[in-house]
């Protein structure tokens, strides 16, 4: 009877244990299937994103091509158009992909460069009515062959995709030999192999591109003694200047010669023609800050007094671990020249100067015949955006964004969405030229 009832025990014992073991294996195979299906829409999610990626950027490629094919306005406006809506939609997709930004980061900001100046292009068309210049020309082109650059890399690895059954999520092991992440290396490496393309912000961008400067051609020896002038005009004790470079092919030759200092190498860049100063600095680190930018900016305006400049206004001013950066232009009659514009900054550790930039202002200064405004403040001012709160309006000769002409304009500065400010209206006839995020 003990012995009977130990056996029912010990089978109720083990039929438990295979209950429990056929449950628990029925319950894996439910996450496993539930697991399957998670990756499986995961996987689906990236594939997607890729191909609408690979099909976008084929598309912005196609339309560059046919953008420089274009002569009609009716066409290049269209074709803009497209373009600068095909390129969000790649940006979009771009972000759907399992791997860190890093890695595809050249891309990305090629294809915003691409919506940018898309988007500056169908301005310029709109406003002037006429067709690209040639400088616009060549712009495109240079996205054309970038961008035919990540075409036919997708194209290549969408084939490999489909011919090895590739899986996005893989991305997420990065392993040394994934095909995606190689190929997308490939891509960056290939982007960030073109000359760096730049898109300014702040006043500065209305800063024109400098003009050539003529004059009589100096020697290097020449160029030392302008440089060492310089310098002990800002009270720099320094070495023997020695000639590190020579510029001859750019638009600007210039003479870049280095004082080798013990701790700091000065460098001094002088125009070949006519023997100018055109830039210098030094770099240091920054300690503990013990001046104010209003210190900062009192000891600047002494220099450009003792350096012979015309009276002179700063217009934008940031400080940034330690240093003031001063954008300064002439103030002439009350109108501010931005295309005489000088770059200073200024430690705030010793209030000294770390870089002096007046390449635009010897390239582009000259006795000008000021013209004066058709409007008042008072007409420019009853047509602004009433959302736009604004703090100060004041005359402003600017260059036009799309030719060597002076414009006089009215700035009008404010803020709106805690966001600043500053919007170019022509004082002639009222027509917004630029909006500038300060």
């Amino acid at each position: 009877m003990k012995e009977k009832r130990l056996r029912y025990i010990l089978m109720g014992i083990i039929l438990f244990l295979l209950v429990s073991l056929v449950g628990s294996i029925w319950l894996l195979k439910e996450e496993k299937a539930v697991a399957a299906q998670q990756s499986y829409g995961a996987e689906n999610q990236y594939q997607r994103s890729f191909w609408e990626l690979s099909s976008s950027v084929e598309t912005l490629n196609i339309q560059l091509a046919q953008l420089l094919v274009t002569t009609s306005r009716e066409q290049t406006l269209l074709g803009l158009a497209g373009l600068w809506r095909e390129v969000y939609n790649a940006i979009n997709y771009l972000g759907g992909f399992p791997v860190a930004m890093n890695e595809l980061e050249n891309t990305d900001l090629l294809l915003n460069d691409v919506a940018e100046y898309s988007y500056y292009l169908m301005r310029k068309t709109i406003l002037q009515e006429q067709p690209l210049a040639e400088k616009d020309w060549l712009q495109l082109e240079d996205f054309y062959r970038r961008s035919q650059v990540v075409n036919q890399e997708l194209t290549n690895l969408g084939t490999r995709i489909l011919n090895e059954d590739l899986r996005l999520q893989d991305l997420h092991e990065a392993q040394e030999d994934n095909v995606i992440l190689a190929t997308f290396h490939s891509i960056e490496n290939q982007i960030h192999a073109f000359p760096e393309l730049k898109f300014e912000e702040g006043v500065r961008k209305i800063e024109p591109e400098p003009r050539v400067i003529s004059g009589k051609s100096i020697t290097g020896d020449e160029a030392i003694q302008q440089a060492d002038l310089f310098l002990d005009k800002l009270g720099l004790e320094h070495t023997q200047g020695k000639i590190q470079s020579f510029s001859e092919n750019s638009r600007l030759p210039i003479y870049t010669i280095v004082y080798a200092e013990d701790t700091q190498p000065i460098y001094v860049e002088v125009s070949q023609k006519g023997g100018h100063i055109l830039q210098f600095y030094q770099y240091r680190p920054v300690d503990t800050v013990h001046y104010t930018l209003d210190e900062a900016w009192t000891m600047v305006q002494q220099l450009l007094q003792d350096l012979r400049f015309p009276p002179m206004a700063l217009v934008d001013s940031q400080i940034t671990d330690g240093i003031a950066d001063l954008t300064i232009v002439p103030k002439i009659d009350g109108i501010y020249i931005y295309a005489d514009m000088v770059n200073i900054q200024v430690a705030l550790d010793n209030n000294t100067l770390l870089n002096y930039d007046q390449t635009s202002y010897a390239s582009r200064h000259y006795d000008r015949e000021l013209p004066s405004p058709r409007l008042s403040k008072e007409d420019i001012l009853k047509d602004m955006n009433p959302h736009f709160q604004i703090e100060d309006i004041r005359l402003a000769l600017i260059t036009d964004e799309y030719s060597v002409h002076e414009l006089l304009a009215y700035e009008v500065i404010g803020n709106v969405v805690e966001e600043d400010f500053s919007i170019f209206v022509d004082a002639q006839n009222g027509r917004e030229l630029r909006i500038v995020r300060r």
